[in-house]
């Protein structure tokens, strides 16, 4: 029976694991659970803090039984979700080294309450502006690869490129992003933009 299982994709184990089939949600588990684990290590650098991470974004899919129909693309959501977890972590850590009285009730420190959004809403479409500026060809692999969580054998696949050229075009992207964005953004928001598009 878990043979069976372990061949059917992602949304026929949601559909089943909504109609009550933990079997079908154990499947996904092992699917999903060593990559998106593998994925917080390597930003988080802390094998305890990985797995609490992942464990996490684990249990919220868990949770979502009833809901879980409304994810088209599991793979993408949880990549979405791991990221999310990892942004979290680090705004908290941040937020400790901060002096309580400099903290408001919304957790955003009180030298910065009026502008906190602001910047962070230019910085987005200061990225989106940068996105654009890459080469088509270098957007669409950097896209693929960030916001699509491909890997670079599969780009180079589906682009009919060398794996070679797939990861150059990776390095100069992250290059040119980082020496954009630190020319216009604070140190928390260039450490948390990194974080996002590494």
């Amino acid at each position: 029976m878990s043979k069976t299982f372990n061949a059917l994709g992602d949304k026929i184990l949601l559909e089943k694991y909504s109609q009550g089939n933990t079997m079908a949600y154990n499947v996904l588990f092992k699917r999903y659970y060593s990559p998106l684990y593998g994925y917080a290590l390597k930003n988080v650098k802390e094998a305890a803090v990985a797995e609490e991470l992942t464990m996490d974004v684990m249990l919220g899919l868990w949770k979502k039984k009833g809901e879980i129909t409304i994810v088209n693309d599991l793979k993408g959501y949880l990549y979405r979700s791991i990221k999310n977890a990892i942004y979290n972590h680090y705004r908290k850590k941040i937020l400790s080294t901060i002096p309580l009285e400099q903290i408001t009730e919304t957790g955003i420190p009180a030298s910065r309450p009026a502008d906190h959004e602001l910047q962070c809403k230019e910085l987005d479409h200061m990225y989106q502006q940068k996105l654009n500026e890459l080469s088509p060809q270098r957007r669409k692999v950097y896209q693929m690869s960030r916001e699509e969580n491909m890997t670079y054998a599969e780009i180079a696949r589906d682009m009919d490129l060398s794996v070679n050229t797939v990861e150059n075009y990776m390095v100069a992207s992250l290059h040119f992003f980082r020496q954009q964005l630190k020319e216009h953004a604070d140190l928390t928001l260039i450490f948390i933009t990194i974080l996002i598009i590494r």
